[in-house]
């Protein structure tokens, strides 16, 4: 989040429960039930401004991959004392949706979860649409709320839930560790030299991939989880096709190799969860990189390094997990919170109110930076002692404060009530956080948690990052000196890893001990307090003498392997598409025995959904179908499935098209001339 964000805003002027223990019986099995389920959370893909590059030209146009919420419940051999872990295809988590989800699962599964047992994180993919936060700073590029989006993420997030819930069998899980070096790069590398440690790695980034693999007992894969850092970013701030980038990708390919179709219940489901990936860019950023480059051969190789990894490791995964499942949780404010001197190194110290600096503003190498802000403007060194608030500029240090979003009334632009959380399944712990954290913040948390867990058997620490809410970057003392775009984006300034160790270690220490934690204050509820500028669609028309569904411009007669094919319809808005109404907006079919089936959808990576405006109320509806050389040969069409909402009654209505039969050759055959 940043450039646009910045110049508009000038412009513009409690956990359930908190223990670790649960109320049933002690069980007396060993084991696991464990279930594990993915939904649909698209939401609107056109006419939608997108979360994660903040830039205003960044408005959806159409779809190369749904998003999807992928959900893991982990509960004791009897069923009790479940977690939960979600990792969703969005750019960042908030409160007020994970609130809601919590609202929707009480009234489907009561009492079954709380804040304290669910978390909920994000692969951080800057190509899918936003508008969905309670707090205004992330809702100003798509200008307002969109209730649309926050329902369809609400409502996929909770059916993936709910099944996963319900599904839930004996299982057995086994965990794994590996490194996958070369595909992760530093983006602030001067940030990353400033600290002291940074000699006893041999790389500036963490190539570490924990796994955890579910088998039920039955034999049937269920699940596998990871746990890797590369930034969402492989697709640039030019693409406008809602996709989960590389870890959905990922995702998409482990599950396909399971046999994964995504048309049933009780398929093998694959999470790539994001970790201490704060300063880390999934491509080479020393030189510059084009805006408008065409991101989708990088974010194939990203999937693709990710997915061989984490199947290697599945494969070859030998250790049993054994052990209680457990969790804790606590919120707490922010702002101003005490940080004792054991763990700044420099005596007591305080956390400040929410700021961004200058250096946010200043943007990113993966994005398109405001070039009047530059990254490493330091307050009093390379930036004069001149304050927008000289009674905080101390507080915040090297930090130039450029947005004061926890100062803003009635209510912060920014959270300032922060949802700490721990889970523990057997070995391994899983520390969410509500952040962006660096790669060397992440690894100081990680060795102060492993430090306090490890007594109890605990072998492995990961981060869960982005998790619960969204409360921008983490970075070391030494990083935030230099102040690049991570440190000016850690908004409750210099002592905020700190501050985290701090917080971490006393739910770890209470963890441990199976002591419960004071819950905290739950954060406001700003559900009502929402500002909606874009009403949705208002009717959807066709041409004079056409329908929706016809074909505009046909395929060709044959292709060969290979080649981009492509047809464009009359359609409606996918807007009207939304509510579950349509399983997908387009298919590839092949002729079969006198039957046309279908071979691919909308959630498959050859293939995209593009929507484009004609006059006031048509659509133009663009299907295409990226081939390659291993298409088998054969007869096969394109075909558009939509909603539209009719101009006279509003009322929603079901339609269809289908290109004409063209033939797919082998690659290097002689193709005929197209007739259209």
């Amino acid at each position: 989040m940043r450039q646009s964000i910045v110049s508009i805003a000038f412009s513009l002027g409690l956990g359930m429960f908190a223990g670790t223990a649960s109320a049933a019986g002690a069980c007396a099995e060993e084991g696991y039930q464990i279930g594990a389920a993915q939904d649909d959370i698209t939401g609107p893909v056109a006419e939608l401004g997108m979360l994660g590059y903040a830039d205003l030209g960044q408005v959806g146009e159409g779809l190369h991959m749904r998003l999807r919420s992928r959900a893991l419940v982990i509960a004791n051999a009897c069923g009790q004392e479940p977690v939960a872990m979600v990792i969703a295809d969005q750019a960042l988590m908030f409160h007020g949706v994970k609130q809601a989800v919590l609202d929707q699962l009480q009234k489907e599964i009561p009492g079954v979860f709380d804040h304290r047992n669910l978390l909920l994180s994000v692969t951080h993919t800057h190509s899918g649409p936003g508008g969905y936060a309670h707090h205004a700073l992330y809702n100003v590029t798509t200008f307002g709320y969109s209730r649309a989006n926050f329902e369809a993420i609400v409502a996929g997030t909770v059916r993936s839930l709910v099944q996963a819930w319900r599904q839930k069998e004996p299982a057995n899980l086994w965990i794994s560790r590996g490194e996958l070096p070369g595909v992760q790069f530093n983006r602030s590398p001067e940030a990353y030299a400033a600290n002291s440690d940074h000699s006893l790695y041999a790389e500036p980034s963490d190539p570490e991939m924990i796994q955890i693999k579910v088998v039920a007992e039955s034999g049937r894969p269920l699940a596998s989880f990871n746990w890797f850092a590369v930034h969402g970013v492989s697709l640039p701030l030019s693409n406008k096709f809602v996709s989960g980038d590389n870890k959905g990708l990922a995702a998409y390919t482990f599950e396909k190799t399971m046999g994964a179709t995504y048309l049933k219940s009780g398929e093998f489901i694959a999470g790539f969860v994001q970790a201490n990936s704060g300063d880390i860019s999934p491509y080479d950023v020393s030189h510059p990189v084009p805006g408008d480059v065409d991101g989708y051969p990088r974010n194939a190789a990203s999937a693709a390094a990710q997915f061989n990894k984490a199947y290697e490791l599945y494969q070859n995964a030998s250790e049993p997990i054994t052990g209680p499942v457990s969790a804790v949780h606590s919120f707490v404010d922010m702002a101003y919170h005490d940080v004792a001197g054991a763990f700044t190194g420099q005596g007591p110290q305080k956390t400040c109110n929410g700021a961004l600096g200058v250096a946010f503003a200043a943007g990113t190498e993966n994005g398109q930076p405001l070039s009047i802000f530059k990254e490493g403007t330091v307050y009093g060194d390379s930036w004069p002692k001149i304050t927008l608030m000289p009674e905080e500029q101390a507080c915040h240090a090297e930090k130039v404060i450029l947005l004061p979003t926890g100062f803003v009334r009635p209510h912060p632009w920014t959270a300032r009530i922060a949802p700490f959380q721990m889970l523990r399944i057997g070995q391994l712990v899983v520390v969410a956080t509500p952040s962006e954290i660096t790669t060397m913040a992440g690894r100081r948390l990680k060795k102060a948690i492993l430090d306090i867990m490890a007594p109890a058997g605990v072998k492995y620490v990961v981060i869960s990052a982005l998790a619960n809410e969204y409360l921008h970057y983490v970075t070391t003392r030494e990083e935030y000196s230099t102040q690049n775009y991570e440190g000016g984006s850690t908004l409750f300034g210099p002592w905020t890893l700190a501050a985290y160790t701090q917080i971490y270690s006393e739910l770890g220490e209470a963890l441990r001990d199976g002591r419960s934690v004071d819950p905290g204050k739950l954060p406001p509820d700003l559900s009502d307090q929402q500002l909606i500028l874009k009403p949705g669609v208002l009717f959807d028309t066709a041409p004079i003498g056409k329908n929706w569904g016809d074909v505009k411009d046909d395929a060709a007669p044959s292709y060969s392997a290979g080649e981009r094919i492509q047809v464009q319809f009359w359609g409606a808005h996918p807007n009207s598409s939304l509510k579950g109404r349509d399983t997908t907006l387009l298919t590839v079919e092949k002729l079969e025995n006198g039957r046309w089936n279908p071979i691919r959808y909308d959630w498959d990576p050859d293939t995209f959904y593009q929507w484009k405006r004609d006059g006031i109320s048509n659509s133009q509806i663009t299907i295409t179908w990226v081939t390659d050389e291993s298409v088998a040969a054969g007869s096969y069409r394109l075909c558009h499935q939509g909603h539209g909402k009719q101009i006279l009654t509003g009322k929603i209505k079901g339609y269809a098209g289908c290109s004409r039969a063209f033939e797919v050759t082998p690659a290097g055959a002689t193709r005929r001339t197209a007739q259209k």
